[in-house]
This record gives C-alpha cells, structure tokens and sequence, in this order.
C-alpha cells in the first residue's frame, strides 16, 4: 500500500538532506584550512621570538587580540557546521524534487501547496542540527501529512442507536462513481455492522447496468444479509424505499442502499440521485471513492458534495493504490469524515480508517 510514493518520498528526502549537509561540509573544509593556517603562522612567531624579544610585550598584544577574533570566529564556524538554517530560496530550490514527486503520484495541487506551506513554517531560518537533518525533514512532513489525514468525526453507530429509538432503519445511501467498488462496499460494511450486533439490509438500487441487482444479491448471499431487489423496474428510487419499508416492518436496524454509478457532471444521473435523496431521506450519504482514481478525485468529491451532500465517504483498493496521491487528495480535499477503507476482495476487508496507519505506509511512521 502507497510503496511507490513511500520509495520516492523516501529518496526525495535522503537527496534533500544531502544538498543540506554537503553545505555544512564545505564549511567544516573552511574551519580546518583556518586552522591549518594558524599553526603556521604560530610557528613562524615562535622562530622569530627569540629575534625580537624587545618587542615581545607588542607581540604579547598581538597574540591576545588574535586570540579572541580565533575563538569568535571559532564559535561561529562551529555553530554553522553543527546546524545547518535554510533560506527561502534555498527551500525552494530543494523543495522542487519532492514537489514533482507528489504530483507524479497523483497528489492534487492544493494539496502539494499545503504540504510546501507547513514545510517551509517548520524548516526556513531554523536551526537544523548536523545528523538530524534528514530526521527533522521527515517530522515536518509527517507532521503535514498527519493534519492532511485528519478529518472529521462521524459516529454511525450513535445514528443507527438514535433510528432504533424512533423504531425505524437508519438508512445509508452509497453513491460514487462507475468502478468505485460500491456494490462490494454495501455488502462488506453491511457485514461489519453484522458482526457489531445489528440487522442489517442490502437495498439493490444500480438498475442501471444489467447485472447490478444481481451483482449486490451474490453479495448478500455471501454475507448472508438480505437484499431487497426488483428486476421488473429500473425505477431505483422505488426499490430503496420498498426496501426502507420492509425494513421497518420487519424491525431490522440498517437499510444500505446502492445506487448507479455515475459521472459527477451529468445532469440527468445527478438529477436521479437527488431525487432518490430527496424521497428517501436517508440518515447518511456516503461517497466511496476509488483510491485509483488519480488526480481528478479532488473535483470528483466537490461535485458530489455541491450536487447532493455528501456526509462522509469510504475508500477503497487501498492495498493496489502504490502512488497514494489520489487517497491523500480525497481525505484533504473532501474534509468529510473518512468512515473506512476497503483494501482487497474478502468481504472481511473493510478497515476503520486509521491515519496512523497511512502514515507508516508512507514511511513516516516514527514521530520522533
């Protein structure tokens, strides 16, 4: 998970350090040719202090205040070789390689600024200690990436409590796009509720490709949670809410409903899902995003969430997704709470988010 962006972030940072340290190197150079030089000349006045001892009170003099410019100066060069500050133009011309690296990798532009931004904060005109640089470069980023991967809170579980107090289903309503993997997701979280102690059903509203209903009913077998299907209608709106009325008539705790995929800008499908919402009226709207999908999932997430609302969102093929671009951009543009992720085919593998996590698939594990 995230290995290529981990690799290259990982490379980026070593290259940046180096540039940082061979600076310090050339100044450790100076401090020894500075030396060099004194002991030559310290030798040269004790030849001569037998030849001018009716001077020696001046050359005394002369020792002293030489002394005292050596260790000034001493202080200074030691404290550039053991830290290193870096400039603004220096920052900007190291920063470059990381900042192509980001973008390669599908990290939307707003998200390569912020992370510019946060570094720039942390490391310009401080003080970088010699052996730490490395080390205080990859905190900063860390520490970035960490604010990027938190998002709001979201507790589903206080929602479904508060819909069995009114004695009806809470209802979640999952869109995205074609391919996100949303039939899948309906039956793997259906699954993770199963096994937290509720009953929950599969309502299957893709009528739009052939096999969608029938698709989410194998699911349903496999997990062995009911799904509610309609083969005679293309009508999706209608199957949620006979599946949200027979849910409520046979007391279960969770409709989860699928829909179509379809594309954020298509006036007539989103036209569709709003209605859908509107008559359904379900309890949380969840956005399953592909963590493949590249760039593009950052304008993906703010149509969706202009067009209908979206409350919180799932993401999944974590486990295929080396670049892990496209996941930091969904978590950071979209700021909704990120409920799970899905990472491979087992109906088991739905995870909690957990940022942690992405941050030692990052290489950025260690917060000190």
């Amino acid at each position: 998970m995230f290995g290529f962006l981990k690799d290259k972030l990982k490379a980026a940072v070593s290259r940046v350090t180096k540039k940082v340290e061979e600076e310090a190197e050339t100044l450790e150079e100076e401090q020894d040719e500075f030396e060099e030089k004194r002991l030559k000349k310290e030798k040269q006045k004790k030849e001569r202090k037998e030849e001018i001892k009716k001077i020696q009170e001046d050359i005394k003099k002369e020792d002293l205040e030489e002394e005292i410019q050596r260790k000034g100066f001493f202080s200074k060069v030691k404290e550039k070789v053991t830290t290193k500050r870096i400039s603004e133009s220096q920052f900007d011309e190291i920063f470059q390689e990381i900042e192509i690296i980001l973008l390669e990798n599908n990290v939307a532009l707003e998200v390569v600024d912020k992370i510019k931004e946060d570094l720039k904060m942390d490391l310009i005109n401080s003080q970088l200690k010699r052996g730490r640089i490395e080390k205080e470069i990859k905190l900063a980023l860390r520490k970035s990436i960490e604010e990027i991967l938190t998002t709001p809170k979201l507790d589903i579980f206080k929602l479904i409590e508060k819909s069995k107090k009114e004695k009806r289903p809470c209802v979640f309503l999952i869109i995205g796009y074609n391919g996100s993997g949303k039939s899948i997701t309906c039956a793997k979280l259906g699954l993770y509720l199963k096994n937290k102690g509720y009953k929950p059903m599969l309502a299957a509203g893709d009528t739009f490709r052939a096999a969608g209903m029938s698709q989410l009913v194998e699911y349903g077998k496999m997990v062995d949670i009911p799904v509610i299907h309609n083969e005679s209608t293309k009508d999706s709106c209608s199957i949620i809410f006979e599946s949200i009325k027979n849910a409520k008539s046979k007391f279960y705790d969770v409709v989860i409903a699928d829909t179509s995929g379809r594309i954020h800008n298509n006036k007539d499908l989103i036209d569709e899902l709003k209605k859908i919402s509107r008559v359904n009226n379900p309890d949380v709207i969840i956005l399953v995003v592909d963590s493949l999908t590249g760039s593009d999932v950052a304008v993906q997430m703010r149509e969706f969430d202009n067009a209908i609302g979206v409350d919180a969102v799932i993401l999944t093929k974590a486990d295929v997704d080396e670049k892990g671009g496209a996941f930091l951009s969904a978590v950071y543009t979209g700021k909704k709470p990120v409920l799970y992720v899905g990472s491979g085919q087992l109906m088991s593998d739905l995870k909690e988010y957990n940022p942690e996590e992405i941050l030692k698939n990052l290489g950025l594990g260690e917060k000190d």
